[in-house]
């Protein structure tokens, strides 16, 4: 999944992974689109430019976890403008990207 990072990209972004398994043929709502693909995912999202304000290019990725195999989809806009859900982490942040560029979800309930 990192791999589809340039050098370049791999300093300056920040990648977020959605902890979650959505099944083959759900939909995910991305940049006003109805996006599904024919086999289990999972879905990182790619901030390019972590230090703008939106919409600016970013990426997505859709992993099957059983393969590995990742489709790319290009975006504008990220997957928390209406909140930031719990399910998803940081995976990897360039060199080059302040921390506070990066969005963190808040705890879930219970978690300190």
């Amino acid at each position: 999944m990192l791999a589809s990072l340039s050098f370049e990209e791999s300093k300056a972004s920040v990648v977020y992974l959605d902890e979650r398994e959505f099944s083959a043929e759900t939909a995910i709502e991305i940049d006003g689109a109805e996006v599904c693909m024919p086999w289990l995912f999972m879905i990182a999202f790619v901030d390019l430019q972590p230090t703008a304000n939106w919409g600016h290019a970013c990426r997505y990725l859709f992993v099957n976890p059983e393969t590995g195999d990742v489709q790319q989809m290009s975006a504008r806009f990220p997957p928390f403008l209406r909140g930031l859900p719990q399910t998803l982490r940081v995976i990897w942040k360039g060199d080059d990207v302040p921390d506070w560029a990066v969005a963190h979800a808040p705890p879930a309930k219970g978690e300190i």
